[in-house]
């Protein structure tokens, strides 16, 4: 199969709120890490997983440094926005070119970017005969804390989150902060640390349900 250079990417990170964006961009480190266009050398344009976490700790620092609406303080922030943009678009670029290279398609969607839905032609995709991918790790060096992680089937996609430590129970589950989701990627606090926890998500569209996505399980630290 032969790669075309139209995007394949939804890049909803661009227009993401500061902690959105601090998430993603530690996200695309860890994809990084053992993304094959990212090992042995690359082009000054890329930028590697461990500069990618520097800048993330540095958006971080200026988003509590802003919290007090200083204008100097915000200016920075907006400029570490950007320069984290910029970076992940380049190296979603690199990413495309290196799989047109080597003729692998599947490169593309193991590199932690949102993918854009197939094209269906005329087919209207059917959202509640779907199920959410999920996925969820620890928020590094935050005690409690987790990371989430939803691939969603359209980027407007509405996503219920539901969470309990008795899976086998159904009365147990119940929802996870907001309950509804129609993001990729989010925080969630406050949890013991040593308890083992499930999660499971499944599609909402105009007050129907879709079917739940298997349980995954973590133990939080």
């Amino acid at each position: 199969m032969t790669l075309t250079f139209q995007d394949p990417y939804l890049r909803t990170y661009r227009e993401s709120p500061v902690n959105d964006l601090i998430v993603f961009t530690n996200h695309a480190a860890d994809k990084g890490e053992t993304h094959p266009a990212f090992q042995g050398s690359v082009s000054a344009y890329v930028t590697l997983p461990p500069q990618l976490r520097e800048i993330a700790v540095s958006l971080s620092a200026a988003r509590d440094a802003a919290a007090s609406h200083d204008d100097d303080r915000m200016a920075e922030q907006k400029a570490l926005m950007e320069a984290a943009v910029r970076a992940l678009d380049r190296n979603s670029y690199h990413i495309i070119l290196f799989a047109d290279h080597h003729k692998d398609p599947s490169l593309l969607s193991t590199a932690g970017y949102e993918m854009k839905p197939p094209k269906t032609g005329k087919v209207k995709l059917n959202l509640l005969d779907l199920i959410p991918g999920l996925s969820v790790k620890h928020l590094k060096g935050v005690t409690g804390a987790l990371l989430v992680y939803l691939t969603r089937a359209t980027s407007d996609a509405s996503v219920e989150l539901q969470m309990t430590e008795t899976p086998e129970d159904e009365g147990s589950w119940h929802r996870v902060g907001e309950g509804n989701y129609n993001r990729s990627r989010f925080e969630i606090r406050g949890y013991q640390p040593a308890r083992r926890i499930y999660l499971r998500a499944r599609y909402h569209e105009a007050g129907a349900v879709g079917g739940w996505c298997p349980p995954v399980s973590i133990i939080v630290l």
